[in-house]
This record gives C-alpha cells, structure tokens and sequence, in this order.
C-alpha cells in the first residue's frame, strides 16, 4: 500500500519540482549602448512613427541572432496618440527573452509581461514590426493613471541609472499624453 501511495504521489512531486525549477532561472542583465539618446520628449515624440497606450497582451517566442535573444510582442492600443488605431493589434520587436536556461533583459530595460500598461514611442521596422526608440526613453509604465519610466525606483531589473533626461516617475497620465499631442502639432 505505501508502494501504490508513492507511485501516486510521484507524479505530482515532479511536477512541482518542474514549477519550481522554472521559477528558479537566472536573470542576466545585458549592459545597453542606445545609438541615439533623444534629448526631450519633444524630439522623442517626433521622431515617432506610432505612440499609444498599450496593453501586452502576449509575449511570442524568443528567438535568438549572434548569441543575443530577441522576443516579439503582441500589444493593443487603448489610447491612440499618433499613428495607430483604438484596438489596433501590432507587434513590439524587444532586446531580451526566457530561453531554456535563463531570462534575458537589458539593464535598465525590462522586459513588459501580458496585461501591462504602457506608453511606446516608436518606429516602423521594415517587416511591419515597431521598435521601441531610445530603450528605456521610449517607453513609459502605466500605473494607476500614472506613467514611470522602466528604470525609475530600480525598475524590474534592479537598475537605476537613468539613461537621459527623459525619465518619468508618477507623472500624470492625461496631462502627459496631451503635452505629446502639442510635440506633435508642431512636427506636422
């Protein structure tokens, strides 16, 4: 009999164990060298091709180029701001991903996780994809009707180097969102 109970408990032991083995993979931070570091949001704001609140809602699979993972996200836009629809669906190529045997992210960068709330900036890729400009600058978390940027308080990945002077920490979203829509009339 405690033979037949072993054997039943067996299964669900390992399964547990798998749960926690996943749980357990190593975070490794990539040090990040942004091409550009825009200056403002103003520049920020027009050398965007779309801006929008978003929603995450999922990651697709990491892929990974020359040792280095890249995950794409599917998103859908709550509040357009420019160059996107209410409910439009597109896809956020990042820096970073869950591999077999660790989490990738860049420092100060974060990777988004289904149902978060952000604020991108970003550019068209050639294969219709966006990117996000500037890495941490490009990109605010919403919170609360509050925008923070990535790498404010530590962020998720510990960092708290500001990466410009672009950085948002409890700034409110409505007046934010309304102060890019005047960037904007002046870019057009």
């Amino acid at each position: 009999m405690l033979l037949a109970a072993v054997c039943m408990l067996l299964p669900t032991a390992c399964a547990v164990g798998n749960d926690v083995q996943d749980m357990e993979k190593e975070i490794e931070y990539l040090p990040a060298s942004w091409s550009y570091r825009y200056e403002d949001p103003k520049e920020l704001s027009q050398a965007s091709d779309l801006i929008a609140l978003v929603t995450v809602r999922e990651a697709g699979e990491t892929t990974v180029e020359s040792g280095v993972p890249y995950t794409v996200f599917s998103v859908t836009v709550i509040r357009p701001v420019f160059g996107s629809e209410r409910d439009q669906v597109f896809s956020i190529y990042m820096t970073g991903g869950e591999t077999e045997d660790r989490i990738v992210e860049v420092e100060g960068d974060p990777l988004p996780q289904p149902g978060d709330e952000m604020l991108v900036f970003c550019a068209e890729n050639p294969d219709g994809t966006f990117r996000i400009l500037g890495g941490p600058q490009g990109r605010l978390i919403c919170e609360d009707g509050k925008f923070r940027s990535p790498d404010a308080a530590g962020g998720k990945s510990g960092q708290a180097e500001v990466f410009s002077g672009i950085v948002a920490e409890d700034a409110d979203a409505d007046a934010l969102i309304r102060e890019i829509g005047k960037y904007l009339t002046d870019k057009a």
